[in-house]
């Protein structure tokens, strides 16, 4: 059974039943967490913070355009298409920047996917965020995830095979992580083969921003979830005013 955030602080007696506070002082939980004298009470209570904050597309935005992971201007794509906006996970690349990200990961696994039983990392971006996600959700909610990821090729040698980690049975329910969602084609082939290889039988995905447009949307029915879509970077963009939501607002609907 998962555990909420705020009874697992207070089942070790670090908030106050109905109170959401800073351990080591009277004050409410919006308290600075320098604030809190004791170390591992500071980690959980800024583990928290941003558990409560990470299903507000805002928080996330604010987090990829400061890792530079999301980034506006005059872009081709791989397939040759112009973009005004440019996503690259790759910019999330030190031990705090992942552990952020694992929180957002962890309160969407907590949120949509409760019964995964092992997170699946497609090489190489989506290994980072497997790992990420099973450690902040590990912290968050005290279930312990099997993690998995595959390689480009197989290995002949050693352990051999062409994956690493858990070894998902037709009992698992695998999570797929990744980073974007383009086309969908890379994450069914990643299902069918979990599928073919290992027998599963129930897979999710969980992609961290749906990048397609409007026509992209329509012409795929692959089920999955996304911390972040490009509609509500539109929204998020225009009621700050920001001028850039109406030229992506054009993107989406024509490209």
């Amino acid at each position: 059974m998962l555990i909420c955030p705020v009874k697992w602080l207070q089942k070790l007696g670090m908030m106050h039943t109905g109170t959401l506070s800073c351990p080591g002082t009277s004050n409410a939980f919006s308290l600075p967490a320098k604030r809190c004298g004791n170390k591992q009470h500071r980690e959980l209570c800024r583990s928290l913070r941003r558990y409560m904050q990470s299903n507000r597309p805002a928080e996330l935005i604010r987090f990829l355009l400061d890792c530079q992971a999301l980034k506006f201007g005059d872009f081709t794509l791989k397939s040759g298409a112009k973009s005004p906006f440019f996503i690259d996970l790759g910019n999330i690349r030190t031990g705090r920047q992942l552990d952020i990200l694992g929180d957002f990961m962890a309160a969407a696994i907590q949120a949509h996917f409760p019964d995964t039983t092992i997170i699946f990392g497609p090489a190489y971006k989506g290994i980072a965020l497997a790992v990420a996600a099973a450690t902040s959700y590990w912290r968050m909610s005290g279930r312990d995830l099997g993690v998995v990821f595959d390689r480009k090729e197989a290995k002949a040698h050693g352990e051999g095979g062409s994956y690493i980690g858990v070894q998902p049975t037709s009992s698992d329910r695998v999570l797929l992580i990744d980073d974007v969602l383009t086309s969908g084609l890379t994450k069914r082939e990643g299902i069918d083969s979990l599928r073919r290889t290992f027998g599963v039988a129930s897979a999710d995905i969980l992609v961290i921003v749906d990048r397609r447009s409007k026509a992209g949307a329509a012409d795929d029915d692959l089920q999955f979830s996304s911390l972040l879509d490009i509609r509500a970077l539109i929204e998020c963009l225009a009621e700050t005013g920001d001028a850039r939501a109406e030229l992506i607002q054009k993107w989406w609907e024509t490209a």
